[in-house]
């Protein structure tokens, strides 16, 4: 679970400037530079999920919690994303789960 806490740090230029500024006021350097290290978060994130259907192990646990949310985020940003097969079928299946899909696929804000 602290592994996401990297994340949160790559994730934040692009979140705070596409979700909380205006655009007028976005710094689309920031943006770009947060967008390039997600993707790198998101590469190991991919490589882990080679090997495991879940974050937790063969089912879903606390570890695919927080990440989960982090996940939503990321697929909802308008910014370039690399594809990872991986990670794109953990959200599908995280995108199943019925708690998932009411108390985190909601709208950024």
């Amino acid at each position: 679970m602290d592994w996401q806490f990297g994340y949160a740090d790559a994730q934040r230029g692009a979140f705070v400037n596409l979700i909380r500024r205006p655009p007028g006021e976005r710094d689309a350097d920031a943006i770009t530079c947060s967008a390039q290290a997600c993707a790198k978060q998101m590469a190991i994130l991919d490589r882990f999920l080679a090997d495991t259907l879940w974050l937790s192990g063969t089912a879903f646990g606390i570890g695919d919690i927080p990440m989960g949310v982090y996940a939503n985020t990321w697929f909802n940003l308008e910014i370039e994303r690399p594809e990872l097969v991986h990670v794109v079928n953990w959200y599908e299946r995280l995108r199943e789960r019925p708690g998932y899909a009411s108390q985190v696929m909601i709208p950024l804000t």
